[in-house]
């Protein structure tokens, strides 16, 4: 897990590998993570994505804000957070890839922006 270390808004999109049979289980356990990291300082907020499709590989996107990437380094450090998430991916019934990246804002288009 690599740090963001910046002072500015950051987005994690982290993109999951789950068997279509193993939805619901994943969705339980990472509402378990949201729920911790839905208290810590900086959080803005967390979306989860299912694709419409069952055979799409990433089959869940998580897209979550927070305002600044100190503060969500900080918040993945937090003990109780990281065993949540040892107990997602040491789960014997779930079979998930996560992929986490952080991000910083680029470029942010609005409805008659002219580019």
């Amino acid at each position: 897990m690599t740090e963001s270390k910046v002072d500015q808004a950051v987005t994690l999109i982290n993109v999951f590998t789950v068997p279509p049979e193993e939805s619901a289980l994943f969705l339980e356990r990472w509402k378990d993570n949201a729920r911790i990291m839905a208290v810590q300082d900086g959080f803005i907020r967390a979306r989860m994505f299912r694709a419409v499709t069952d055979n799409a590989e990433s089959r869940f996107i998580n897209v979550a804000e927070w305002e600044t990437g100190k503060a969500l380094d900080a918040a993945r450090v937090n003990p109780e957070w990281r065993a949540s998430i040892k107990r997602m991916l040491d789960d014997p019934d779930l079979h998930v890839t996560p992929r986490p990246i952080v991000y910083t804002t680029d470029l942010d288009v609005l409805p008659g922006d002219t580019l």
